[in-house]
């Protein structure tokens, strides 16, 4: 990690998504929230979700897009974009505008599936191979730990002066970020990029054609058809179960930050020794463990379940992210990045809708159960799920050169 830090280039990174990051999380549970508050329904707050979810459906555009152009004005270009789209939630007065968060929603999908995807070649192409997983570590870190500040300052905010204050901060959080990505001096050389219409698979057929992130790619298929359920039953657990006002939520996932730190942390200093597949297999154990606490309905098993979930997505996370890296050249590591996100958002839009709808018509310690169960089989695949006799050589180091990439034959 000391090595990692000298890096100035990757500090001014870890800046300016550690800026944007704290906005986004300021915000995202506030749109639930607010749902919920225009329209009472824990169905619509969860919609907001869905809604954040719906556009990993475009993943491999995005993907063509980031390995196209330079990833630094990429990263800049959404953070000046959120600025304008987040300001327009100003407009809200009543529930006629519930569209407009919608809309938010659905652009935050956006913007996640590109910036990850942006950070994710940009971090590859000024690190060496051997940071890569520690790298992974401290952005995830900080990503998930942020829950632990982001949440409640905006809930706090939200009952206090309203959503469109909340807007605002998360617009200024951007601007920030935008200045310190400025200062990057960081210069990706130019990429050549594959035509037709293979371009646009090309990430999708990598993770078919290689073993390792085929492995990690089938079990997130399973662990995202599961996960999603969750998402649309956390209001009616606090509603119903808990017996506290919607704001509560903000404290449950600022709980959930806490078990990320820790998770985050450890994450960062074993990646180096223990096997990535491990490292998924063990992230989503743990996010079936916790989910399986929800149904308890009990305030503390709540909170350890909701701390074990913070604790494994981080480990899930970076043993995704390394694997790819380390088995992906740079020229398309945009677009294998959003190939893997599609193969994880897709099926956590579909739970999501059929969390909203299940919500609705069952015990929220049903639907919580059914997660815990999908998530553990996931779990199960990941570990038993290799196959025996094949192995990837691994990308030593990044491909800096900018050269085609041997693996597009055909996102």
């Amino acid at each position: 990690m000391r090595e990692l830090a000298r890096h100035r280039e990757f500090r001014l990174l870890l800046a300016a998504q550690t800026l944007s990051m704290f906005g986004d999380w300021t915000l995202l549970l506030v749109l639930g929230i607010w749902a919920k508050t225009l329209t009472g329904s824990s169905a619509v707050a969860g919609l907001t979700v869905f809604a954040m979810a719906a556009p990993g459906v475009l993943a491999p555009l995005a993907g063509v897009v980031v390995d196209r152009l330079p990833r630094r004005s990429v990263l800049l270009g959404v953070n000046l974009v959120g600025v304008v789209v987040v300001s327009s939630l100003w407009l809200v007065h009543d529930r006629r505008q519930l569209w407009l968060l919608f809309a938010v929603a659905a652009w935050y999908g956006i913007a996640s599936i590109v910036t990850n995807a942006a950070t994710s070649g940009l971090v590859q192409s000024m690190l060496p191979a051997e940071l890569l997983g520690p790298a992974n570590g401290a952005l995830s870190t900080v990503r998930q730990g942020l829950r632990l500040l982001g949440p409640l300052v905006g809930a706090g905010l939200f009952a206090a002066a309203g959503g469109r204050w909340v807007a605002t901060l998360d617009a200024t959080a951007f601007v920030l970020a935008a200045v310190v990505l400025l200062r990057l001096r960081h210069r990706e050389q130019r990429r050549d990029s594959t035509a037709g219409r293979g371009e646009v698979l090309a990430g999708l057929v990598h993770l078919w054609r290689t073993t390792a992130l085929r492995r990690v790619a089938r079990s997130t298929l399973v662990f995202s058809g599961s996960v999603g359920l969750v998402e649309a039953t956390v209001y009616a657990l606090v509603d119903d179960g808990l017996h506290r006002p919607a704001e509560f939520v903000g404290v449950l996932v600022s709980v959930q930050g806490g078990g990320a730190i820790a998770g985050g942390v450890a994450v960062s200093l074993l990646v180096s020794r223990v096997d990535e597949a491990r490292l998924v297999a063990v992230g989503m154990a743990l996010v079936a463990v916790g989910a399986g606490a929800g149904a308890v309905a009990s305030l503390p098993v709540v909170l350890t379940g909701f701390l074990l979930v913070g604790a494994g997505l981080p480990v899930l996370a970076v043993g995704a992210a390394t694997t790819l890296q380390r088995r992906t050249p740079n020229a398309v590591m945009g677009r294998v990045a959003t190939g893997y996100e599609m193969v994880s958002s897709v099926p956590t839009t579909a739970s999501i809708a059929v969390g909203a709808l299940l919500v609705g018509v069952l015990p929220f310690q049903v639907v919580l159960v059914v997660t815990a169960v999908g998530c553990a089989s996931a779990a199960v695949l990941m570990v038993v799920g290799g196959e025996a006799g094949s192995h990837d050589p691994a990308v030593a180091s990044p491909d800096r050169d900018g050269g085609s990439a041997s693996c597009v034959r055909a996102r």
